[in-house]
């Protein structure tokens, strides 16, 4: 949990390069107290800035956390990032960590 943790805070740090928001999930339009915060699932989320950053990350954690995460995520770049995430599959923790290239 702590290399994910640290991967994002990673990511939010090279988004914080500004630019308009095109395309991408309004993560902040969703109340993550809506979403399960008992079953882990591997999740695959992309952030992007403008051609700036990139990033493609896999996390095993359930909905309610990564949304959680990934709304931090955006209020640190500026309000700019684009943010897209979906389930992905995998059986276990490690199955779905490996799936990242760090």
């Amino acid at each position: 949990m702590k290399k994910i943790l640290f991967a994002i805070f990673a990511v939010a740090a090279f988004a914080l390069t500004g630019c308009e928001k095109k395309g991408g999930l309004d993560i902040m339009s969703l109340d993550p107290n809506a979403f399960d915060n008992t079953e882990f699932k591997c999740w695959k989320f992309t952030i992007e800035n403008a051609g700036v950053l990139n990033g493609t990350m896999y996390a095993w954690d359930t909905e309610y956390n990564l949304i959680c995460t990934l709304q931090a995520t955006y209020k640190q770049s500026g309000n700019k990032a684009i943010i897209n995430y979906e389930q992905t599959p995998a059986d276990d923790k490690e199955g779905c960590e490996s799936k990242n290239d760090f």
